[in-house]
């Protein structure tokens, strides 16, 4: 048995365009978001749990929690019922976080069609960097509650205060903070407003720091010194035990390797306690997701 740490990727996304009933807009050429573009020369007939895999091979994974990658689908529990599929098949992935417009009219009738398959543990609302709106979005987020289910969502760090409404709203309701809500720009002064915004989240228990795409588009040519300040800065405002990473594949081969971003990873939290370094690599998201290893 290897003596290093399983980790768990709490956020990864697949693809296979043989799929009917399923968009991945972000392959097509010309998409944009925030900084992340060229992302289409990524694409391929099919990126799945095999494909995945191969590539984080001796990563020591030990599981993957897949997190919505389609839009502008007529049934998002589409993504659900085939990467179920797939769970049943491989073993991953462990865990899925669907796609949920949680200010929609039918937002509690998508809710129940993904409670339908046993891997989902959760849902993101991509549209919430524009909209974050907690009475708009009661139904959808008691039903999200209720079910046991995390919530994803992102925010600029000047709008934090909806995300400490809903988490004293719903305080049973685990809010993931996806991607960290890191700033597009990684300086110095961005880092410190970032920090002084996620203070007044921790005293939240319900609220958990997902440090993902730490090393992307943000910070292209990243080294191990350049993301170091911002995965410590998460660790010190939310606690090991609420915060877990992702590596936002296969995106995030747009600027290094699968194995070089967990080495880095590894070797960023190595001086901190043992206890610390499970929480971050795999017991957070086995918390979080439902995950037994």
């Amino acid at each position: 048995m290897s003596t290093v740490r399983p980790f768990i990727d709490t956020h990864v996304h697949f693809w296979d365009h043989n799929v009917e009933g399923l968009h991945w807009p972000w392959l097509e050429p010309g998409f944009s978001h925030r900084k992340n573009t060229d992302m289409a020369t990524l694409d391929a007939p099919l990126f799945t749990a095999p494909e995945f895999l191969a590539e984080a091979d001796g990563a020591n994974v030990g599981g993957v929690v897949h997190i919505q990658a389609i839009d502008g689908v007529e049934d998002y529990a589409v993504e659900t019922a085939w990467l179920q599929g797939m769970s049943d098949r491989l073993g991953e992935p462990r865990a899925m976080v669907a796609s949920c417009k949680v200010h929609e009219p039918d937002a509690v009738a998508v809710l129940a069609r993904h409670g339908r398959y046993k891997r989902c543990v959760g849902v993101r609302d991509i549209s919430t960097s524009k909209r974050l709106d907690a009475e708009a979005a009661a139904p959808a987020l008691s039903d999200i509650a209720a079910r046991g289910w995390s919530f994803e969502a992102r925010r600029h760090h000047d709008d934090f205060a909806i995300f400490e409404e809903i988490a004293v709203r719903w305080p049973n309701l685990t809010l993931v903070m996806s991607q960290g809500c890191l700033p597009l720009e990684r300086t110095d002064d961005e880092r410190r407003a970032w920090t002084e915004a996620a203070k007044r989240l921790a005293p939240h228990p319900n609220i958990v720091c997902k440090i993902s795409a730490v090393a992307g588009a943000s910070d292209p040519n990243w080294t191990i010194e350049s993301i170091r300040p911002w995965i410590l800065g998460c660790v010190e405002v939310f606690g090991a035990d609420r915060c877990m990473f992702g590596t936002n594949w296969p995106r995030g081969r747009l600027f290094g390797s699968y194995a070089d971003l967990v080495a880095a990873y590894r070797e960023i939290i190595g001086k901190l306690g043992e206890s610390d370094q499970d929480d971050l690599m795999y017991r957070t998201a086995t918390r979080v997701y439902d995950i037994t290893l």
